[in-house]
């Protein structure tokens, strides 16, 4: 009788331990189907095509050549005034002007021994005129050359060798001061800085 009285007993207690992991698995089940769906409704308005609409435009063609509304209408045009800007008319002897103050290297192009020969005879080809063909602007970069600044030391050769004076007497040569120190920076460099930043406003 005592052996069927706890077998009832264990009975119940399973049946209610079985009844609450079935409740707590049902939570959780919802729970996951909630944030399923929370983590697809966010990734569907992170990547998904946008419900918002581009405004048609008139006149505008789709990609097999059908116009949405036909031709524009012309009074629905606006009209943009564009402010007129002025030029300066080239004369004649302007680009002289601007290449007069530069100085000229004139390039004679003439005939080596071998080509001032006559093709037909053999005889020898004398000058007998020249015109000038076209000029060119040629740029020469800036040249850059390294001074090292070597200090020579000088030494009495009768100091300290007397009871007059018994110390060594060492002289350096004097060496211009830096613009900058501790810099490769020369004053020329500099006022070649200072020219181009500030007098040729170059930035």
């Amino acid at each position: 009788m005592q052996f069927s009285d706890e077998k009832d007993q264990r009975i119940s207690q399973l049946e209610n331990e079985n009844r609450t992991l079935q409740e707590k698995v049902n939570l959780l089940e919802h729970n996951v189907e909630v944030l399923t769906q929370a983590v697809l409704h966010a990734a569907k308005q992170r990547f998904g095509a946008s419900s918002e609409k581009t405004p048609p435009i008139y006149g505008q063609c789709f990609l097999f050549g059908e116009l949405i509304d036909g031709i524009l209408d012309e009074t629905e045009n606006k009209v943009i005034n564009i402010k007129e800007h002025k030029r300066p008319i080239r004369t004649k002897g302007d680009r002289e002007k601007l290449i007069k103050a530069l100085p000229h290297e004139v390039i004679e192009c003439i005939l080596n021994a071998e080509e001032s020969m006559c093709g037909i005879c053999g005889g020898e080809l004398d000058i007998i005129g020249k015109k000038k063909v076209r000029s060119e602007m040629e740029y020469i970069p800036a040249k850059l050359i390294m001074k090292d600044y070597v200090q020579y030391v000088y030494k009495c050769v009768d100091c300290g060798k007397n009871d007059t004076n018994t110390y060594d007497s060492i002289i350096c040569a004097p060496v211009p001061a830096p613009v900058l120190t501790h810099s490769f920076a020369s004053p020329s460099c500099v006022a070649w800085v200072m020219y181009q930043k500030y007098m040729m406003s170059v930035p």
